[in-house]
């Protein structure tokens, strides 16, 4: 099934990184049955980048979309077998592990071809004679290997390319059918032995453990012929000879090879139409990754995620409405994921997704480690803005008075370190700080977003007015809303700017202001989603 993907909303924010790694790491130590692993679906925000280097824990990886791939359906522990193995072989370990087909890998790993039951079958099954070395040459010894027997006379390098034959008749007539270069299989017939040699076969391969003839050796040395003793009766040893040949000689080359991130609806269609049931997975290197067969696809295997602070298709992850989502742990109104079967839904009306997540840690009876108390204090700490944001509730003062303790810190002032920490890590850019933390909210026919930066210095990022203001419009154009609002919020005054472009008779409506050059300032004003988006969404919906 593969790990469990936790993450947070596009464009995360503090909040949403911090929170995916401490549930993670939280849902590692109280679940053994599956594997989760954090990440994150955007660039990572300046005070982030330095929460985590605070406390040196890795930053997630990010991800592009939770859209099945390859990697999430193929086998990983693939049998393979070499070029140099015989036929033999390798039906023998299709046998042994229950499995219709193998890779054919070199020495290095680099996959070269694949044999299956269908190619093997050509070689075994034949109607009427055992198959013949003039289409495909084979040595000595790789007969000797297929046989288990050993090489009495002649060299093992040897290469046979003659017909195939079975002593089974009187010698005179035996005689007209041998040509020079025949092999002949012959159990211990006195006469047939000696004179098979003298009509110039390349090969005797005598059965069923026998000796040869007195003096078959001494004329095999003379006529060059090479001599091999088989273990088998003359039927079996005829039939392990068709499965002499080395794997890499007649193994498909003409493979479907498919690497392990391609998305699975990308191969559905290739391997369908292949002519083998199978498509080998391989990395960069050529190198073997896994398998995947018809049966993988049949199986429908779908990502499972779990969602943080975000419950909202489009504020999640390209396909997450084609992966099974697990769980849910939210602070935000409750939107349109929809799953297959009942989850745990963790959503609370508290200032921070963090908050939830240490709640889980004290419910559950884990003890917060330090370096994840960390990461959830300053998440507590962004997210309510110091404490000050009216979404604030008694139940996030308690939590950050609790991991404070833990770290022993005073909580403002860790707080006040991290946002200046913001602009000490940046070099300004319009477009980052309009989409950095960019939330859409979709009412009716209106498309809104919202973007929101906190600074101890809101003057420091409105100097550069113009700029936003042009990026805020090629916004509006390029993804097509009617209204894009940014809160430059100064958590020092305990208020915001607001900026508009587009359709601001929304945003005055809703806010109750007036733009005066495309901007006002709003007292007290911290949460976007209790001071903003609420109010905007009651006007778009008025």
């Amino acid at each position: 099934m593969g790990p469990v993907l936790v993450f947070g909303h596009r464009n995360p924010d503090n909040d949403s990184i911090c929170s995916a790694v401490a549930y993670a790491h939280l849902k590692n130590r109280t679940d053994a049955e599956n594997i989760y692993v954090p990440a994150r679906l955007g660039p990572v925000p300046p005070e982030t980048a330095w929460v985590f280097e605070r406390f040196g824990v890795d930053l997630p990886d990010e991800i592009t979309h939770v859209r099945t791939r390859v990697r999430d359906v193929m086998s990983a522990d693939v049998i393979s077998v070499a070029p140099d193995e015989n036929m033999l072989a390798a039906g023998r370990l299709m046998r042994e592990h229950g499995v219709r087909a193998l890779p054919v890998v070199d020495a290095e790993g680099v996959v070269r071809g694949l044999i299956n039951v269908a190619i093997l079958a050509e070689r075994y099954i034949e109607e009427t004679d055992v198959a013949d070395f003039t289409e495909l040459p084979v040595t000595v010894g790789q007969i000797a290997d297929a046989l288990g027997g050993g090489v009495l006379a002649g060299s093992a390098d040897a290469v046979l390319s003659g017909g195939v034959l079975i002593g089974a008749m009187e010698p005179q007539t035996m005689r007209g059918y041998i040509k020079p270069g025949d092999t002949l299989i012959v159990g211990d017939r006195k006469r047939t032995q000696p004179m098979a040699l003298e009509a110039g076969i390349a090969c005797l391969i005598v059965t069923g453990g026998a000796t040869p003839e007195d003096g078959v050796l001494e004329t095999a040395a003379r006529t060059g012929t090479s001599v091999i003793s088989s273990p088998h009766d003359t039927y079996a040893t005829a039939r392990l000879v068709n499965l002499s040949h080395s794997v890499g000689e007649i193994m498909d080359a003409n493979l479907l090879l498919v690497a392990p991130d391609m998305l699975l609806s990308e191969v559905v269609e290739d391997l369908v139409e292949s002519p083998h049931r199978e498509a080998v997975v391989v990395d960069e290197t050529g190198r073997l990754a896994g398998m995947i067969t018809r049966t993988n696809l049949a199986r429908g295997t779908r990502r499972r995620v779990v969602l943080l602070d975000h419950n909202e298709l489009a504020q999640s992850a390209a396909g997450a409405d084609e992966a099974a989502v697990v769980e849910i742990v939210d602070h935000h109104r409750v939107g349109d994921v929809q799953t297959a079967s009942p989850i745990l839904f963790l959503n609370m009306p508290v200032g921070s997704t963090a908050t939830i997540v240490a709640e889980r840690y004290r419910e559950l009876g884990i003890e917060v480690p330090v370096v994840m108390a960390g990461l959830l204090l300053s998440a507590v700490l962004s997210d309510t803005v110091l404490l000050k944001s009216p979404t604030t509730t008694l139940l996030d003062r308690e939590v950050a008075r609790r991991l404070a303790t833990l770290l022993k810190i005073e909580p403002v002032e860790f707080g006040m370190e991290m946002f200046r920490a913001r602009s000490a890590y940046e070099t300004f850019s319009a477009e980052r700080i309009v989409g950095a933390d960019l939330k859409e909210y979709r009412i009716g026919d209106a498309s809104i977003a919202v973007g929101q930066v906190e600074t101890v210095n809101a003057a420091e990022i409105l100097v550069h007015r113009d700029e936003i203001v042009l990026a805020m419009r090629a916004m509006r154009e390029t993804r097509r809303y009617d209204l894009v609002l940014l809160m430059v919020t100064d958590v020092v005054r305990e208020g915001s700017e607001i900026v508009a472009e587009g359709r601001t008779r929304i945003a005055e409506r809703g806010l109750g202001v007036t733009f005066t050059n495309g901007s006002a300032w709003m007292d007290g004003v911290l949460s976007r989603k209790k001071q903003v988006a609420a109010r905007l969404l009651e006007a778009v919906g008025a």
